[in-house]
Order: C-alpha cells, then structure tokens, then sequence
C-alpha cells in the first residue's frame, strides 16, 4: 500500500513482515473464522488506517515543535487528504452496506458505530478548515494543527473506535452471515 509521506513529499510503502492478522486468543470467535469470513479483510483496513494515521499525527507533532516555515504544511495537507479519502470509503461501506445488513438480523448494534463516523467527520472538517485557514502564520496554529491531530486519532484509535468493531461487530458479521452472503 502506498501513501503521501508526509515527510518529504516521496510515497510511503509498506515494506517487510506485516504482524499477524490473526486477533489475540481472547477473541475466539474471529480466531477460529479468520480464514472463513471475507468480512476479515477489514482488518487489513484498519490495520492500514491506524498506521497512516499514526504517522501523520507524528509528523503533526514534529511540525509543531519545530521552527520551520509554513511550507512544511503541504506534505500534512496531502497526507491527510488521502487518509480523509480511504477513511470515507470505508467508513461508507460500513454505514451503507455491513451495518444496515448486520441491524436486520441484530437490532441496536450498527446506528452506534455511525454515530461515531459522523463524528470523525466532523473533526475531519474541523482539520481542514484549520489546514486551508489564514492562521498558518500564527504563532498558535502548529499547536491548534497537532491538537486537532490528536483528537481525530483519539477518536479513531483511542477511544477504540476499530478495536471495538473488531470485538463486537465482526464477531457478530460471521456469526449471522453465512460465508456467501
């Protein structure tokens, strides 16, 4: 998978040994299936979402602690346009196709989890609006860019937005659905 690399305007390439998809013992229910449910490609999804994600925050964080200029600001402008992009897709497929299909067989489960996707939609908003505003010369906007930063990732990662969606809803995907639907 490749990415903007918010770093230096090059592509980011996932290289090397990927950790194991497999979930941890505690959650028997993906364990056991991870090889009969095409739901579980999900987890590549979110696999590659978290890490762009952390990088970009990280990067955030060093421009904001550093003295350089505004310039700094088009490789966190790119990498964020494509992170907001593939987190739209996906939070689309979920909202319109996986958690309509998973509220007929389970009531009160799906309308939470996009609840939660309008609300990172919203501090998605929130972060462009602050990356195409006037203040980037402000001395307070490179702290104004990294909170805003950390609160989407906050939102995503770690308030578990995913992990919970790992535990509760694919469990209950593989559970209700037979491997063809």
């Amino acid at each position: 998978m490749a990415a903007p690399f918010p770093g230096g305007g090059g592509v980011a390439v996932m290289a090397g040994p990927l950790a194991p998809l497999d979930p941890p013992p505690s959650k028997t229910c993906l364990k056991s299936s991870a090889h009969k449910s095409p739901i579980l490609i999900f987890l590549l999804f979110h696999k590659a979402i978290l890490s762009e994600l952390d990088g970009l925050h990280r990067a955030a964080m060093a421009f904001a602690t550093s003295e350089g200029s505004a310039a700094g600001i088009q490789p966190l402008l790119e990498g964020y346009h494509f992170l907001r992009a593939i987190y739209k897709h996906h939070c689309k497929a979920e909202d319109e196709v996986i958690f309509p299909a998973l509220d007929i067989r389970v009531k009160n489960v799906a309308r939470t989890y996009s609840l939660e996707h309008e609300g990172e939609s919203v501090l998605f908003d929130q972060l462009f609006e602050l990356l195409n505003s006037d203040k980037q010369n402000e001395e307070s906007y490179r702290r104004e860019l990294a909170s805003c930063t950390g609160a989407i990732q906050t939102s995503i990662n770690h308030s578990q937005h995913m992990s919970k969606e790992e535990e509760q809803v694919f469990p209950l995907l593989i559970e209700k659905f037979s491997f063809e639907e």
